[in-house]
């Protein structure tokens, strides 16, 4: 089982982080859209461009409820993909330190590392 508190954590761990995203990402190419990740993954660019700060913590937390949201909205074939995309991204933002910032851009590498392993992987 992967640590992902430990890859938000620690740069000593970026090898594992990105071959579980490459796994974690091909496991949910065929069941979860790309504008679905692309739609969080768009808030989390906008929100690294402003930089860690208490605003930009809360808007991450707030985060959750949108995946939450799009695991609600997915078909029952799909839900199982939605459901492990919300535990991997909720643990992810729940390792985010709000006074190190370096936390935060090791989740925003490990969310665009999902994000282009689940288009190489065919996600559509």
């Amino acid at each position: 089982m992967a640590n992902i508190r430990q890859f938000i954590q620690s740069d000593e761990s970026a090898k594992q982080m990105v071959e579980f995203a490459d796994d974690f990402a091909g496991k949910i190419a065929k069941s979860v859209s790309t504008s679905q990740i692309r739609n969080i993954y768009g808030t989390v660019k906008k929100l690294e461009m402003t930089g860690l700060n208490p605003k930009t913590y809360r808007q991450l937390l707030l985060l959750k409820p949108k995946l939450a949201y799009a695991k609600g909205r997915a078909n029952k074939r799909n839900k199982n993909a939605y459901e492990r995309l919300e535990t991997i991204i909720g643990q992810a933002i729940d390792a985010i330190d709000p006074n190190r910032a370096e936390t935060f851009t090791r989740f925003c590498q490990f969310f665009e590392a999902i994000l282009a392993y689940h288009k190489a992987h065919g996600g559509e």
